[in-house]
């Protein structure tokens, strides 16, 4: 396997070590930054700062792919497996956040992870994780519409729930083929504009400013997000065989996720608090017996609930019904 190298991302030109910094022949240096360099180009905009100001407020721990209650994450464990990445191969992750899709790679792939945010906090945080469980994955400050890695430097690109957050999305794209190798897959999920039918259809139906309000609160701006067939048509514009189109999000699954979840998380909060506490029982709340019984008969029957949740599902996807598609997609040979 031959080593990654970094380009400008302003003039394209290859990078060299001088010192803990990168510097291009025409002399422009790029610092040292939390484990990994600040590769950002200076023409970052308004929206960039935006996004970033947003995810930095959203630290935590990463997502565990191998959850097993959490329909989501079995979806995008599907998408993971179809990347077909090879034993040994160099995965790129755009956007990471919470995201624990290379972690899960490395894992089950033997993947080698390498990731690019515009988040400093998160930046450092990845890479703070990566040297705590020994792993050679390296993340680095900057674009998805100026990628800085040579051209073919990845088996796989990887982007859930990150080009809705991009400035131009057709750069984006792109880029995302261009660090690609032949025949190299990207996998990508995003939320779309055309979502009537799904639970966010309903949502934006039944009161058009707050769902407007809570969408722009996370980065997403409705209006100029994609169709499902705008999107196939830009990947395939931007040098990428369309493999396959799932529609996502569409009626149970967001509301296992999204409620009943988060829910059951708050309800078990909850209880450890009041037995630390010795706090009675509120009116409203349920006995933390009963509660502790239901959250045992849950977890029980968590698996059959979701499987039957995802079938449902699964119907309306078959229309092209959901808030959400994913896409698997290969650079094309030709």
């Amino acid at each position: 396997m031959s080593t990654l190298r970094y380009r400008d991302p302003i003039d394209g030109t290859l990078l060299h070590a001088e010192g803990a910094d990168l510097v291009s022949s025409s002399g422009r240096r790029w610092p040292a930054f939390g484990g990994g360099w600040d590769l950002r180009p200076d023409r970052a905009d308004d929206n960039e700062r935006l996004q970033a100001g947003i995810y930095d407020e959203k630290l935590g721990e990463l997502t565990d792919f191998d959850h097993p209650h959490n329909l989501t994450l079995a979806h995008q464990r599907a998408l993971l497996q179809a990347l077909d990445v090879p034993e040994g191969g160099r995965v790129l992750e755009i956007g990471g956040h919470r995201s624990g899709a290379l972690p899960w790679l490395e894992r089950h792939r033997g993947a080698i992870g390498s990731g690019v945010d515009v988040s400093p906090v998160w930046v450092q945080a990845h890479n703070a994780l990566a040297t705590a469980r020994g792993a050679g994955t390296r993340w680095v400050l900057g674009t998805a519409e100026a990628l800085p890695f040579e051209d073919s430097s990845f088996d796989a690109v990887v982007a859930f729930d990150v080009f809705e957050h991009v400035s131009d999305l057709n750069a984006a794209l792109r880029e995302a083929a261009r660090v690609l190798r032949a025949g190299g897959r990207l996998v990508c999920h995003l939320p779309v504009n055309d979502i009537a039918g799904s639970f966010d259809g309903w949502q934006r139906w039944r009161d058009p400013a707050d769902f407007a309000a809570r969408q722009a609160s996370v980065g997403h701006f409705h209006e100029r997000l994609p169709t499902r067939l705008q999107m196939r048509t830009r990947l395939e514009g931007s040098g990428f065989d369309v493999l396959d189109v799932h529609s996502f999000n569409v009626w149970i699954q967001p509301l296992h996720d999204h409620r009943l979840m988060p829910w059951l998380g708050r309800l078990r909060h909850r209880n450890d608090a009041r037995d630390a506490a010795g706090t009675p029982t509120q009116r409203g709340e349920l006995p933390r017996q009963e509660a502790s019984r239901f959250q045992k008969l849950y977890a029980r029957v968590a698996l059959p609930v979701a499987a039957a949740a995802a079938g449902i599902d699964r119907l309306g996807a078959q229309l092209g019904i959901g808030g959400s598609a994913s896409f698997l997609a290969r650079r094309s040979v030709r």
